[in-house]
């Protein structure tokens, strides 16, 4: 009786490690998919970026190698940028720009660089009314 429980004990130790495994290399195969392998050049971040639905300006000055951005923006007027920061995962290139200033407290963009098109896309949380929105940019220059 004791060697049947500890069998079943075994088996069932076996089978949780093996699905861990199936589902770890299932997340890392994902990613792997996702990259092209290449490194990406930081630089193509820079430019002046018109938001697709509106006259709003993401200027980007420098893309700095500490990760984070020299950027302004512009709704036409300027408006404060809190801070902007950009990283690369996998090979995709990131930034958020958080904006801090009357009527935009914590007001924040999470963009993605998409090279085949050449734009910025992803959220806006708008954090007055605690909203997020999907956003396009497109580089001006």
């Amino acid at each position: 009786m004791i060697k049947k429980k500890k069998l079943i004990i075994f088996s069932s130790l076996l089978v949780f490690s093996l699905f861990v495994i199936i589902i770890y290399l299932i997340n890392n195969s994902q990613n792997t998919i996702r990259s092209t392998g290449k490194a990406v050049d930081k630089n193509l971040l820079a430019g002046d970026w018109v938001r697709t639905d509106a006259s709003y300006l993401v200027k980007i000055i420098k893309v700095n190698d500490d990760r984070s951005l020299d950027a302004q923006y512009f709704n036409p007027n300027p408006i404060n940028v809190g801070k902007a920061n950009w990283e690369e995962n996998y090979g995709n290139l990131k930034i958020i720009i958080e904006l801090r200033d009357v009527n935009y407290p914590g007001s924040t963009y999470k963009l993605s660089y998409l090279p085949d098109r050449d734009i910025l896309a992803g959220d806006y949380y708008q954090a007055v009314e605690g909203l997020t929105f999907y956003v396009e940019f497109s580089r001006s220059k």
